[in-house]
């Protein structure tokens, strides 16, 4: 193995052991994906929360090594956010929402362009439609154009649709009402894995279920096609689920639940905040 590869499975290796220090991810229908090929795939995924591309590329990358396409402001949130992001060889284009300009507009045009020749040459492609993480529990693509813009160019590429389950509620989402930091979300999450002794921290439950549907409304235009991704990423979407950071009984795991709008005390954070899309 080159030493460049060799680098980017031990950190594949290191970042599956560290999340699985405050997740219990259960993934499934990736075999049946690999049965047809990995290779010139279009994954689309959901985004509840700041660490699901973690998750989902670490699971991901072994077989498919997708390269994902993410929020510049993000990837340089720090310089070893940046190094791993090399490693996996992850691509950039602005907020579209933050950056509305025209340059941005035509960085974010060149990236989608890049994302089909890579999908062209037999590339793996991750995507999150919406663009952005949830700002309720539900995915909401409203009028995003990216995936109806590379399914123009490439009609027969292939489409696997990657639906994170578990995430909303965790210091990671928007669930507070705020938008989260990366670096702060992962210093915080560290001290709670050691504090609580490393292994014994609790555990948030994950699912990743992936599936390669042969009903996507391809040529059906944008809004059929988003208003398809919604329904199949908000299917049985579960509520806001708190875990705690302390790893003594009674303390772990929380559901909070209440009509959108209304207003409830967080255990994770100490006072009354609005409950987000629940």
């Amino acid at each position: 193995m080159k030493r460049p590869a060799m680098v980017t499975a031990l950190l594949r290796l290191l970042a599956r052991a560290l999340l699985r220090l405050r997740y219990r991810i259960h993934v499934s229908g990736l075999d049946e994906v690999a049965a047809r090929g990995t290779q010139g795939i279009l994954f689309l995924a959901n985004h509840p929360a700041l660490i699901d591309p973690v998750i989902v590329v670490s699971e991901l990358h072994r077989r498919f090594a997708p390269r994902p396409l993410a929020d510049r402001d993000q990837v340089n949130v720090s310089w070893w956010v940046g190094w791993a992001s090399g490693r996996v060889h992850v691509l950039t284009r602005p907020d579209p929402v933050l950056h509305r300009d025209a340059p941005s507009r035509r960085e974010v045009e060149q990236a989608l362009t890049d994302c089909a020749d890579g999908l062209s040459r037999g590339e793996n492609v991750l995507i999150y439609p919406a663009g952005h993480i949830c700002r309720r529990r539900y995915e909401e693509l409203a009028g995003a154009s990216g995936v109806e813009t590379i399914l123009q160019r490439l009609p027969g590429v292939r489409v696997v649709l990657v639906r994170t389950r578990g995430l909303w509620g965790s210091m990671f989402s928007r669930a507070s009402g705020q938008s989260p930091d990366f670096g702060p979300c992962m210093r915080r999450a560290v001290l709670t894995i050691l504090a609580n002794g490393v292994f014994f921290s609790p555990r948030r439950r994950v699912t990743v279920e992936i599936s390669e549907p042969a009903d996507l409304p391809r040529t059906a235009g944008r809004g059929v096609l988003n208003r398809y991704l919604e329904g199949h990423f908000n299917q049985d979407t579960p509520p806001h689920t708190y875990i705690g950071a302390s790893a003594k009984p009674g303390s772990r795991r929380c559901t909070i639940s209440g009509p959108s709008g209304s207003w409830t005390r967080f255990p994770c954070w100490g006072r009354a905040r609005p409950i987000i899309g629940n």
